[in-house]
Formats: structure tokens, sequence, C-alpha cells
């Protein structure tokens, strides 16, 4: 047994390592956000910027997750290498990032050597903090980009060697520190900062209050308590992960209690949780990477996605109350709170919500600036009033930056290994070849090409990621 498991409630370096990364990932990223190395005069590039950010999250990956994807708080040595290569590599191309733009066309031994580490580094990254599926699928287009001249029509691609192609996917900014990185490391990131103060603030509580004051006097309640929070939750999380962990360690109990089946129970919170990724104003890195690739403002994507949104709630409300109906679920108790006590006591967790969308739709800022509006407000409101006896302190404080930084790091991965596929695709064609074939499929229709669309979302969503 190892000593974390014998010591639960004992940190270990490894742990205090890991967070450390984590605060100084998030710090970096704010720091970012308001531009803070061009007020003080220092020149440096964007991808200087994501490098060092990827080797901060790279190590917090190897020092939290082992080889067999498990969560001992204490790494083998090689572990410790891994982590300690994934940082010292991506400090040192960031360092000298000069010298790799003036050199790339030339392609030096060294420039090739520390590509291939970082995307050796990078794919293990993604194994550990998402399986085989997508790391297996991203393998699959590797192969694809070197044999993409071989491949039958229409999805032929140009010849690449392979040292040209592991150039191209680690230092190009259309490959690895492109558009995916930037988005999640500059927005994404931002965001799950203020989610987490406010989950440090008792957030999380006053949601699950207000739904429990307000749907839990109805039939069916517990779930229609689940769907209510999860919506509200997803509001400020944009996380299906964190949602359900959050809001179902309370609703999942609830349902089961008041006579809703366990697999029931499980379903309707994970369905419930899942649509926290698309419940305008906060919702998941691939909000923001439509806003990104479309290149119009996020409030856009905020308003386009807001009766869809409203829409998958209410058809989960509406089935649950048919279930509680047919299967004669009983009311939950009488002692629910009530709603005018609930926002007495946390009326301040919904002036940050103001703060971002006047922010966002009025004086149309970033978004990541108009997060950051909104986690001070958080800060302020939450250090001066206390919910249920949680009050923001210093320590807490701390805590939001670490945590943030650790909660993004499965994410991270992610959208690099997303850059090594946009890479692969720019760099042989593919991606044109795929469209125009996609195009052909639908014959030239709107209407068809929107459901080709989604049966193939459906399809990879069954074994990935949504941002993948």
């Amino acid at each position: 047994m190892s000593s974390a498991a014998a010591a639960p409630g004992r940190t270990t370096t490894a742990q205090w390592i890991a967070r450390l990364c984590g605060a100084l990932f998030v710090g970096l990223s704010i720091a970012w956000t308001f531009q803070l190395p061009s007020r003080l005069g220092i020149s440096v590039y964007k991808e200087q910027f994501l490098l060092l950010c990827l080797g901060l999250v790279g190590a917090i990956v190897f020092l939290t997750t082992r080889y067999d994807r498990s969560k001992d708080a204490n790494p083998p040595p090689y572990d410790w290498a891994l982590a300690s290569v994934m940082l010292g590599v991506m400090a040192y191309i960031a360092w000298d990032y000069a010298w790799f733009l003036d050199n790339a066309a030339y392609a030096p031994p060294l420039m090739l050597v520390l590509g291939v580490i970082v995307i050796v580094l990078v794919m293990e990254g993604l194994r550990r903090v998402t399986g085989w599926v997508l790391f297996s699928i991203v393998i699959a287009f590797m192969i694809y980009g070197l044999l993409a001249h071989l491949v039958p029509a229409p999805l032929t691609g140009t010849r690449t060697p392979p040292t040209e192609l592991a150039l191209y996917l680690a230092f190009d900014t259309n490959a690895l520190i492109g558009i995916p990185l930037g988005v999640a490391t500059t927005v994404v990131v931002i965001f799950i900062f203020m989610g987490q103060v406010l989950f440090n603030t008792g957030g999380g509580e006053f949601v699950t209050d207000i739904a429990m004051a307000t749907m839990g006097r109805r039939r069916g309640g517990a779930a229609k308590i689940s769907v209510l929070a999860s919506g509200l939750f997803g509001t400020i999380s944009g996380s299906a992960i964190s949602n359900a962990t959050t809001v179902g360690v309370v609703t999942i109990p609830l349902m089961k209690r008041s006579g809703y089946s366990a697999v029931d129970a499980g379903a309707i919170e994970a369905n419930a949780s899942t649509g926290g990724q698309f419940m305008p104003p906060v919702m998941g890195a691939a909000a923001f990477l439509m806003a990104e690739f479309l290149e119009i403002p996020y409030s856009e994507v905020v308003v386009a996605a807001a009766i869809p949104a409203l829409l998958y709630y209410f058809a989960i409300f509406v089935q649950v109350d048919l279930v509680a109906a047919r299967d004669r679920i009983r009311f939950l108790a009488d002692d629910m709170p009530r709603a005018r006590d609930v926002l007495r006591a946390g009326w301040h967790f919904i002036v940050p919500f103001v703060v971002l969308i006047y922010a966002l739709f009025e004086m149309t800022v970033e978004a990541e600036v108009a997060a950051m509006y909104a986690a001070v407000t958080f800060v302020v409101l939450g250090a001066l009033r206390s919910y249920k006896g949680r009050r923001m302190t210093w320590r807490q404080l701390a805590a939001s930056f670490w945590d943030a930084g650790i909660a993004t790091t499965e994410l991270v991965m992610i959208v690099a290994a997303a850059g090594f596929v946009i890479g692969i695709l720019n760099k042989s064609g593919g991606g044109f070849a795929l469209t125009l074939a996609l195009v052909k499929l639908g014959g030239g229709n709107l209407y068809v090409l929107l459901l080709i669309a989604a049966v193939i979302c459906i399809v990879l969503g069954m074994g990935m990621p949504t941002t993948g």
C-alpha cells in the first residue's frame, strides 16, 4: 500500500508540486489575459506562453496520473523523470523560441529530437488522461499523415516525409501550438478559475439549495432537483464531469431514496449534467473553439446556444415527470429549504453573473476578460459574505488557483492532440479532401450536410470527449 493510501489526509511532495504547477499555469493565463508582459515592456511570443503552459500541464499529468491511469499520489522515478523532461523541454523551447523560429526551415537535428520528444510526451499524457480511444484515433491520423499519398480518392493527400511531419506537428502554429491550445490556455482556464472561486465560497451548495427549494415538493421532485440543479450548475461550470461530481453526489442518493431505480437515477443525472456543456453563459471548451474557428464573438455563440439548451432541459424535465407518474415516485419530505431563505442567504452569488453578462454583451470585452471581472466579483463578495459558514479566505483563493489548473489538465492534453489532427489535415491536404467528400455526400444540400455532421458527432461522441 502506498503512503498516500495509508495517510489519505497527507499531501505528498508530488501533489504540492502539481498544485504549484497548476497555480503557475492559471497565473500565467491571467497575466496573458491582461497583457501584463507588454505592459511591462517585455516582448513575448504567444507561442512561448503556450509552450510553457503545456509544459506545466504535462508535468501535472505525469505527477498525478500513473501509467495505468490510476491516481496514486506517489509517482515512481520514471514519472518524475517524464514530468521533468516535459517541463524542461517546453521551457527550453519557449526560452529560445526565436532560434527555433529562425532555423525551422533548416530542420536542425536538435529541433527534430526535441520535436519527437514533445510529440511522444503529449501523446502519452493524452493516453493517461483520456484512455486508448482518442489516443488511437490521433495515431490513426498520424499514420494517414505519413501515407496520405497512398490513400484512395477522394481522401488522397500529399506525401510528407516523417521528419518534416514531426517538425510541423511540434513547432508549427497550425498544429500543436495552434488555435485549440490557445483557446484552452487563454479562455477556458479563466472560466474554470471563475467556477472554482464560486465553488470554494459555497456556490455549488447554493445552486443545489435553489433547486431543492423550487422542485423538492413536486412529483418526482428528486429527479427535478437533479435537472434544475444541473442546468443551473451548468451555467457556471461548462463541464459535464464537474457537474455530475458536484450535483450528483447530492441528487443521485435523493432520487434513489424517493423511489427511482439506481439505473434511472444515474441516467437522469448523466443526461442533466451533459447539458452543462452548452448551457449559457459559461459553456464548455467546444463553444470557445467554435467562436475561434468561426471568428465570431463568444457572445454570439451564447445567444445561439440558449434556445437549444433550454429545449434540452425541458425535454429531460418532461421525461422525468412522466417516469415519476408511471412509477408513482413519491414526494420528498416537506423539510425542503424555502426559496426566499436561500436567496436571502446567497443573493451575492447572482451578482457576478450579472457582471459577466454585462461585460460580454454591453461592454463587448473578450470572454476571458469578462470571466475575470466575474471572478474578482466572486472573490470580493465571497470575502464579505458567507454562505452556510463558507467565506472566501486567502487559503481558498490559493486553492482556486491550483484547483483550476489541475482541473484543466485533461482539456489541455485533448486540445493539444486536436492540434496534431488539425496539423496533419493541413499538411497533407486531407482536410480539404474530407470537406469536399462530405459536401459531395450531402449533395450540396445544407440540411443533409447538417444531418451527416450530427450523425458523425454522435458516433464520435461514443468514444471521445466533446472537444476531441
